[in-house]
């Protein structure tokens, strides 16, 4: 029987894999203004869900009450047929000023929708998530999005790159709550417009709401500040570095929601500071060392995987994917304090970090993409920095073990990765596959130095999690 670590990397590899497969074959059929403004209209829809009281699922996450989860219900639907209506009307005012989005404005209403099923999901999520069944959440988010894939892809390649777009996010939102719903069982009751049993979850509950929409501004406020200094080709490109950030946040999102905050909220200060040191650890092998090959192959894996019209966006996507490393170091430690009752401090610290990153991005848009991007980086190891401090008390991890665990590896990482590309370059002189063999040593040589590393420290995280999950 598969492990809680196993069902959490198929679901972060669905999160991951199928989305970027498909942003690959829309990148490539679809024109760049019109990515662009999606994109737009996806920053908006996700700004407008994080308004609504999200923050309910870490608190669903401790309780069992029958009552609570009916009226948690209501309230997430009701907030969903809201922010739906007004994403529906910011839309149709956008378009007035806008020309790109009044082009295809049908095409952005069929995502209203959208909104309603994302916010309905967050109780079934978290009932499943209660009962521990990871391997119904994993097959899920699995289903889900292969469907929306499927259906997407097989629209663009007809011809239809926007409709596939559009269909795509559409779908796997509905599939996404469908299935849940059946994976819930029958601890999901219909739902209650009655909050009264709400009442006394609500000053967490809002703080817990505050730091999500904090961190979807963190997300996606700084496309929407983009999109008004640049042209919409360049919010294009600008977006392709984005994704590439956000594929490591929400892979990143798969393993907080399914493995670290249960374990967080349940564990003494032993057991959550081992938890933190093995998330750590997690991370570089799971995300960073890939990252690092990222870094030195950049211009090359985006001409392969997105055709040569998007090369000059490399090195702002190659930035933006060491700031997404960052965020989801920060990330460990934000989980920590959303289930230690810490929502407060964890608002402060959103909020520091989401103005500070949106005053970057609006004084530096002047100057290109590439120093947007090393803004939002710097911004976001600095506050990596400040989220270890706030958790000194939860956990007691000390910057011994990023040295040993981030920073050592990583540094060896990169590296090798350098060094082997300039040998190899050397000797594969007028070869015609040098970058791919290029890549190919560099991933091994990056790979094989992580497997002797971290050898030992593998078997000891797997046997932890293991453990943690029997």
């Amino acid at each position: 029987m598969l492990g809680p670590l196993l069902w959490s990397l198929l679901n972060a590899a669905a999160t991951v894999f199928i989305p970027f497969g498909l942003f690959v074959v829309f990148a490539r059929t679809a024109e760049a203004w019109q990515v662009g403004a999606v994109a737009v209209a996806i920053s908006l829809a996700e700004i407008l869900k994080a308004l609504c009281p999200q923050g309910l699922y870490e608190l669903l996450l401790r309780r069992a009450d029958p009552g609570q989860d009916r009226a948690a219900f209501g309230l997430l639907l009701v907030s969903g047929g809201a922010a739906a209506a007004v994403y529906a009307g910011l839309l149709l005012l956008v378009s007035h000023h806008r020309p790109d989005f009044a082009e295809i404005l049908p095409a952005l209403l069929v995502l209203t929708p959208k909104l309603f099923f994302d916010l309905a999901t967050v109780l079934p999520q978290a009932v499943v998530t209660r009962q521990r069944a990871l391997r119904r959440l994993a097959m899920r988010t699995l289903t889900a999005n292969a469907v929306a894939a499927v259906s997407g892809s097989a629209l663009a390649v007809a011809g239809h790159a926007l409709a596939g777009l559009v269909l795509y996010y559409l779908l796997q939102s509905l599939c996404g709550f469908l299935l849940l719903v059946r994976a819930g069982g029958a601890e999901l009751e219909r739902p209650s417009f009655r909050f009264g049993p709400l009442a006394h979850l609500a000053p967490e509950a809002t703080y817990a709401s505050m730091v999500r929409l904090v961190g979807t501004a963190n997300s996606y406020a700084d496309t929407l500040v983009v999109a008004s200094f640049l042209s919409p080709a360049l919010v294009g490109a600008y977006n392709l570095g984005k994704r590439i950030e956000t594929i490591l946040i929400t892979a990143s999102a798969s393993f907080s929601s399914m493995l670290y905050q249960p374990a967080f909220a349940q564990g003494d200060l032993a057991e959550r500071t081992r938890m933190t040191e093995t998330s750590i650890r997690l991370t570089t092998l799971i995300f960073g060392l890939p990252v690092m090959l990222f870094v030195a192959f950049d211009a090359v894996l985006i001409r392969w995987a997105f055709g040569p019209r998007w090369v000059e966006a490399a090195p702002a996507a190659a930035i933006l994917a060491v700031s997404g490393l960052c965020r989801i170091y920060g990330s460990i430690h934000g989980s920590l304090l959303a289930v230690r009752n810490r929502n407060r401090a964890l608002l402060a610290y959103a909020l520091a970090s989401v103005s500070i990153g949106l005053g970057a991005v609006a004084a530096l848009s002047g100057y290109g993409l590439v120093w947007i991007a090393a803004g939002v980086a710097i911004k976001n190891a600095v506050f990596c920095g400040i989220a270890v401090t706030l958790t000194r008390h939860d956990s007691a991890t000390s910057a011994m073990v990023y040295l040993r665990h981030v920073i050592l590896p990583l540094g060896l990482g990169l590296g090798s990765a350098v060094a082997t590309q300039r040998l190899c370059a050397t000797l594969l002189a007028g070869h015609s596959q040098t970058e791919m063999l290029q890549v190919l040593a560099c991933s091994v040589v990056v790979g094989g130095g992580a497997a002797l590393l971290y050898a030992r420290d593998i078997t000891r995280v797997l046997r932890r999690v293991r453990r943690r999950g029997a």
